[in-house]
């Protein structure tokens, strides 16, 4: 049976259309979080809260073309998933990620970090141009986008918001070698305006599919 899979989720490799058939990514994606929920203290179930968000969760990852009905939504984008507190949106990338590494689905993967790993990095960094220049480039999932604090660059700005320039940088690559940013956030597109500009705001529209996440807390 993973022989079979693996087998459909690899025709990619060959094909630029569906990973595999819809059906079969969404049992291989549903069996991935009921193994991944086992382990956890979070509470797996669909429902009225999630459903519609993992069908488009799923076509998404799976390359489905029907992911682009929807207004304003292309599988060329990244995904922005907001929410409230504890409904599952970083525990769905992770998901994903356990089936790259269970498949050997390469296409599938992606590194992850939190923002305020990245912060804390940059704050530790005597060189901060190359924390940002780093988290600049390739494809990355960065977790929990407002939680993090002001990074601190007192020789040149003092306290300044490190993620500006991190995703005006990737918006930038987006545009001109397509490069996909994957985050998870708490904050709807009016509070990340209110903290990181319209400017930045703005290109979120461009770069980003999003994918609200909300229903109760399904932490235990």
């Amino acid at each position: 049976m993973k022989k079979k899979i693996s087998g459909l989720l690899k025709k990619e490799k060959e094909i630029k259309g569906p990973l595999c058939e819809p059906d079969v990514f969404n049992k291989v994606f549903f069996k991935i979080a009921q193994e991944f929920y086992a382990n956890t203290n979070l509470d797996f179930e669909v429902d009225g809260s999630n459903k519609s968000f993992l069908q488009h969760f799923c076509k998404y990852w799976n390359r489905d073309k029907a992911f682009e009905l929807l207004e304003n939504i292309s599988l060329r984008k990244g995904l922005l998933v907001f929410g409230s507190y504890g409904t599952g949106k970083t525990s769905s990338f992770q998901i994903i990620q356990n089936m790259a590494k269970h498949y050997q689905v390469r296409e599938l993967w992606f590194p992850s970090i939190s923002t305020q790993e990245v912060v804390a990095k940059f704050n530790l960094e005597k060189n901060k141009e190359e924390v940002i220049k780093y988290y600049s480039r390739g494809v990355f999932l960065f977790d929990d986008l407002g939680a993090e604090m002001e990074g601190n660059n007192i020789f040149q700005y003092g306290k300044e918001e490190v993620f500006v320039r991190i995703l005006l940088n990737r918006y930038r690559n987006f545009e001109s070698l397509g490069t996909k940013t994957h985050i998870t956030t708490n904050f709807n597109l009016s509070q990340i305006e209110q903290r990181y500009g319209k400017q930045l705001a703005d290109r979120f529209i461009k770069m980003f599919n999003l994918l609200k996440l909300d229903g109760p807390s399904r932490r235990k």
